[in-house]
């Protein structure tokens, strides 16, 4: 698997997920600090997903604090993708073939190439119980009449910290998809596709963190637990000097 494919299956299934039954036990046993994330602590999050229907579920982890967002998993649990918020730049680093695939800040410019009717319905969730008194909302996004993407999410008060950082990660990301978009054939857009990850790309996060989220392709991700005032080794965040550094169109 090229880099970047490895960092768009990542970015994607952070995306589009599936509920599956028997969620594990989720809470944390630390005390909440004054705030979320810190310098030199933050949050923790661990889920189980997969990447498309008939693929079999692997652990995923997120750690977020005040200046870093850090993702890695255990099928490569050496390799990470590191969004750093002071210069807004994502980094996916592979130390088998000793790369980094360098994701630079980019502005979603001009108008979408399809029109996009992307409208958000909601329900109550029983599917997952309350996590710190906070009760679960069902969202379901369309576009174009077409199911896109579903997720349950908790209030907007719940780690408000944690989605404040994917809100800014994820438009790196639009931007990266958005310098694309135009050169494509017409007859290959997705009105899903373009919604979520260029057109709107935070806006499934406005209602709150996903606990669970899902496609129509078999794409899954639900989280399993979260722990707050996490320390991190620092060193984990470096971003190897010797290894190759490319971008996409270098």
């Amino acid at each position: 698997m090229s880099c970047l494919t490895k960092i768009k299956s990542i970015v994607f299934s952070l995306a589009v997920l599936a509920v599956v039954t028997g969620c594990e036990t989720m809470g944390t046993s630390e005390v909440p600090a004054k705030s979320e994330l810190g310098e030199d602590y933050g949050v923790l999050l661990t889920y189980s997903e997969r990447e498309r229907a008939g693929t079999p579920l692997f652990k995923s982890q997120m750690y977020v604090n005040k200046n870093f967002l850090y993702i890695n998993d255990e099928r490569a649990p050496n390799d990470f993708l590191l969004f750093n918020r002071s210069n807004k730049t994502i980094y996916s680093v592979t130390h088998g073939n000793k790369t980094v695939f360098v994701i630079k800040p980019k502005e979603v410019k001009g108008a979408p190439p399809i029109t996009i009717d992307y409208v958000a319905k909601s329900q109550p969730s029983s599917a997952i119980p309350k996590v710190s008194g906070r009760v679960a909302t069902h969202y379901q996004y369309t576009a174009n009449g077409n199911q896109c993407y579903d997720a349950v999410t908790l209030e907007e008060s719940f780690l408000k910290e944690v989605v404040a950082v994917l809100k800014e990660y994820r438009q790196v990301l639009a931007g990266e998809h958005a310098s694309t978009v135009h050169s494509m054939p017409m007859d290959t857009h997705d009105a899903c596709d373009l919604a979520l990850n260029v057109y709107h790309p935070s806006q499934h996060l406005s209602t709150g963190l996903p606990m669970r989220e899902w496609d129509q392709k078999g794409y899954l991700k639900f989280m399993v637990n979260y722990q707050l005032n996490y320390k991190m080794d620092v060193a984990r965040f470096e971003i190897p000097k010797d290894y190759n550094e490319f971008s996409v169109g270098q």
